[in-house]
């Protein structure tokens, strides 16, 4: 079975959807399914190891138009058993729906959230335009696939989409074959999400001042890119006396082998995400490296998590997550239990084999009765 999959962009720019895209690519390769991306290409971008790349000239940035793609995509789709597009909105979604019915393949749609109401909000005027000038019709054309039952709970909730057919299969997260524990000494606690306001920092700042204030020992780290300079500005003022202190560093976006290098140093990861996401892949890569996680219920895989018993979820608000953070640096056996139990459930839900099973079980019966 050969899959192509359909993306506008792969580069560190593109945060969970270049990164979640990739890890479903690596799920399916992981059961025996070929995978290859199609792209823009993006200066210094890099190819990810494993996986067949096709990159095209971008046309209209605003749209992510690309008559290259567009060219190419029809000339090639019989080469392949399905297409999977993870984007809504921009020309490389058409392309795919285009080629797709031209080859008389199946066409799978990843929405990535992008479909959730409270991402509808986001730039209204311009989606209700392409709403109408093409994107309802390729919803028609193609199976939603959605990452959580939240997530198609509240997509589904749009009076236009509650007949359309879905599939929810999880994000896929590579775990570790063993994990580590976390170095011994103060608790240090890691944040890794963008500075903007949908991200929660500014509230994670603020707990965190609770606690310096009620006298417990931590250190703590952010990093992700500083994508809003007004909100940025605002959290280094507030953290300001955490970072006098050394108790607070702020690094940059780091490249993912970092990533896993800081979960590794931390004894306990925190989501703050104030605005609504269709899963959290931070939650459960840390679950898969066995450390003790506080999910802001906003997160749209939480609630799943909570109901397990394996993450301590919050209201994306400083003093619910003091309360929480409070519990586990209380704890040291807590943070341990709770960390085991997440590794257990992740290898179960959430690893490349059990979601690239999933895949190959809806290809399969998409193919057999198209």
């Amino acid at each position: 079975m050969k899959i192509l999959h359909v993306i506008p962009q792969i580069g560190r720019n593109q945060g969970g959807l270049s990164t979640g895209t990739i890890a479903i690519c690596r799920a399916m390769q992981s059961v025996g399914i070929e995978t290859e991306l199609a792209c823009l290409q993006e200066a210094n971008d890099e190819a990810p190891a494993g996986i067949r790349v096709h990159r095209f000239k971008p046309g209209l940035r605003l749209t992510g138009a690309s008559p290259a793609m567009r060219h190419w995509l029809h000339a090639n789709a019989d080469s392949y058993d399905a297409i999977v597009a993870h984007v809504v909105w921009l020309s490389p979604a058409h392309y795919a729906a285009s080629a797709a019915a031209k080859a008389g393949i199946p066409l799978f749609l990843a929405s990535h959230g992008m479909l959730d109401p409270d991402a509808l909000q986001h730039h209204r005027l311009r989606k209700l335009i392409r709403w109408h000038l093409g994107v309802r019709k390729l919803i028609r054309r193609s199976v939603l696939v959605l990452s959580s039952e939240a997530d198609r709970t509240r997509s589904l909730s749009h009076p236009e989409l509650a007949d359309s057919p879905t599939l929810v299969i999880p994000n896929p997260v590579a775990i570790p074959d063993r994990s580590t524990a976390p170095p011994n000494g103060e608790p240090m606690i890691l944040c890794l999400n963008r500075l903007h306001p949908r991200k929660g920092v500014l509230p994670w700042v603020e707990a965190l001042l609770q606690l310096r204030t009620e006298g417990l020992q931590f250190s703590a780290t952010h990093a992700g890119n500083a994508e809003d300079p007004e909100y940025t500005r605002r959290v280094n003022q507030v953290a300001s006396p955490l970072v006098k202190e050394n108790r607070l560093r702020f690094l940059s976006a780091v490249p993912h082998d970092e990533t896993r290098r800081l979960i590794g140093q931390s004894s306990i990861v925190v989501h703050p995400a104030v605005g609504f996401e269709n899963f959290g892949l931070v939650i459960t890569e840390a679950m898969g490296a066995a450390r003790a996680v506080v999910a802001s219920r906003r997160a749209l895989v939480t609630p799943e998590l909570e109901q397990a018993g394996v993450v301590l979820a919050a209201e994306p608000e400083p003093e619910h997550l003091a309360d929480s953070i409070r519990r586990l640096l209380q704890d040291a056996a807590m943070r341990k239990r709770l960390g085991e139990y997440a590794r257990e459930y992740a290898i179960r839900h959430f690893s490349y084999e059990v979601v690239g099973r999933q895949w190959l079980q809806a290809l399969e019966a998409t193919l057999s009765h198209p």
